[in-house]
């Protein structure tokens, strides 16, 4: 019997396993594929987070300057009701009452006044609110003989503010009022003939026309 066919067996054989040892495994490069797959997933979603983090951000800061606008708009109004109609930022000074009628003048002289007159009257109706002409500290809350119910402020610069025959106050010794906040309200205590609020205005301890200092605050009383 000839050799043959059984070498060409082997042969055939030694081919087979030859091939199969050989060839790649089909899933050989799965794991790369994988790694990859999963590294991009991760930079998308961080890609994603960060974009939520942004937006966000961005939506909060939009809430936080339609709030600032919102606060403006309604400050703009309230300093206009006391005579400031410029920027909010700018302002300096504003009238003591959103309502009034101006009477006794400063200087003025006569059997109401034990000597001249130091301040401006406001006539206004008992109870309309007062407010600061100016932002400072409250540096006296008391009856004061001839000008009943008086609050005294004192500004920055030393100015003092006389807010005098008030029926009651707000505000008290020491607190910090900024300009246009609410410090009492229009009476007739003492030396009185009505209600009304006296101003007085006192740059260095001697009392000034407070129409004059108004007026350069910008103001049309």
């Amino acid at each position: 019997m000839s050799s043959l066919p059984r070498r060409a067996g082997l042969v055939v054989v030694g081919i087979a396993i030859g091939l199969s040892l050989a060839a790649p495994r089909a899933d050989a490069a799965a794991p790369d594929i994988i790694v990859q797959q999963s590294s991009h997933q991760g930079a998308s979603l961080e890609l994603a987070q960060q974009l939520r983090e942004r937006q966000q951000s961005l939506m909060a800061l939009n809430q936080r300057a339609d709030a600032r606008d919102r606060a403006l708009i309604g400050r703009k109004a309230v300093l206009a009701t006391y005579g400031w109609t410029g920027d909010p930022d700018d302002v300096t000074a504003v009238l003591p009452l959103a309502s009034y009628r101006v009477s006794a003048g400063f200087g003025l002289t006569g059997p109401l006044w034990e000597a001249e007159h130091g301040g401006q009257d406001f006539g206004a109706s008992l109870g309309d609110t007062i407010v600061a002409v100016a932002a400072g500290t409250v540096t006296e809350v008391a009856y004061s003989g001839a000008y009943g119910l008086r609050t005294i402020v004192t500004l920055p610069d030393g100015t003092e503010v006389w807010y005098c025959h008030q029926a009651d106050v707000s505000v008290y010794a020491g607190q910090l009022v900024d300009v246009a906040a609410p410090i009492g309200t229009v009476g007739s205590t003492g030396n009185s003939t009505g209600p009304h609020l006296h101003l007085e205005v006192r740059p260095a301890g001697s009392p000034v026309d407070p129409m004059d200092w108004l007026r350069a605050a910008g103001l049309t009383p």
